[in-house]
């Protein structure tokens, strides 16, 4: 694995998560699954999704956990245009052989899957941009989001991976955190937002606590070892969780799996 042994500095000793005997897998195995605490879970009926792209096994497993939860989706990089521009382009090179049939129904069943997914009646999806300052009507902030939520709804999940623009709203985040119950959020940039990322982690943990922490190893480690891009698993100190013996290394075996298989996964080894 990279960083194989390696140890992290101490900086970041105060991410290492605090662990439950509950912790289970949404979504596929692979970029797109993420960690959550099924105890947590199983008290949570709405799940706002920040960034969805053309992966939603992990919003898909949300909706099949219980019948009666719901899903709004907000993600301004998809929509049907470009589906339907994929399949024309794939069409127009199998005319020429330079795709296939397989390759033309594999992107023809992609829209299907889309379809289905987004006009279920469950799903409320938003072709929107999650901002913190709206300029225009392609965009919204969080008091949007929420004003969206029916008021009696009090806990509420939160998965974030906008691929940067996270570090824009950590303010509405902790504005919100009464009725966030866990948030699963990806950072990405960490090499360059080193400092700001500790920062907004230090106020985040004033009101959660960490559970689980993975690298993406779509992007490479920085110098000190610790990953570029990293996907956390928070839960609000509400639930009071009883937390166990925590391991001080990371991937978890049979939970964890690289985003990228084609790579090894990142080994993140915290100090005693």
């Amino acid at each position: 694995m990279q960083n194989k042994k390696k140890i992290l500095p101490e900086i970041y000793n105060f991410l290492r998560p605090k662990h439950t005997e509950n912790l289970v897998r949404f979504g596929i195995n692979k970029d797109g699954g993420y960690i959550i605490d099924s105890f947590v879970i199983n008290k949570i009926d709405h799940l706002v999704s920040f960034g969805m792209a053309e992966e939603f096994s992990f919003e898909i497993d949300f909706l099949n956990d219980k019948k009666i939860n719901t899903l709004q989706i907000y993600d301004h990089t998809v929509n049907h245009r470009d589906y339907i521009l994929r399949i024309l382009r794939v069409f127009r090179r199998s005319i020429t052989f330079r795709k296939s049939i397989k390759d033309l129904i594999i992107e023809i069943s992609k829209y299907i899957k889309f379809i289905k997914f987004v006009n279920c009646k469950r799903v409320n999806f938003y072709p929107l941009k999650i901002t913190n300052e709206i300029k225009n009507n392609k965009e919204i902030d969080l008091d949007g989001v929420f004003s969206k939520i029916d008021k009696s709804i009090n806990d509420i999940a939160i998965k974030i991976d906008i691929e940067g623009d996270e570090y824009n709203i950590m303010d509405n985040i902790i504005k919100y955190s009464k009725k966030i119950n866990i948030i699963i959020m990806e950072f990405h940039y960490i090499a360059e937002k080193n400092n700001t990322f500790l920062s907004h982690m230090k106020r985040l943990l004033q009101v959660f606590d960490v559970i689980h922490i993975h690298g993406n190893n779509h992007e490479l480690i920085q110098s000190d070892g610790f990953p570029n891009v990293i996907e956390i698993t928070l839960v609000n100190k509400k639930n009071n969780l009883n937390f166990v013996k925590s391991p001080i290394s990371f991937p978890i075996k049979g939970l964890d799996y690289p985003n990228n298989p084609l790579s090894a996964d990142i080994e993140i080894n915290f100090s005693e």
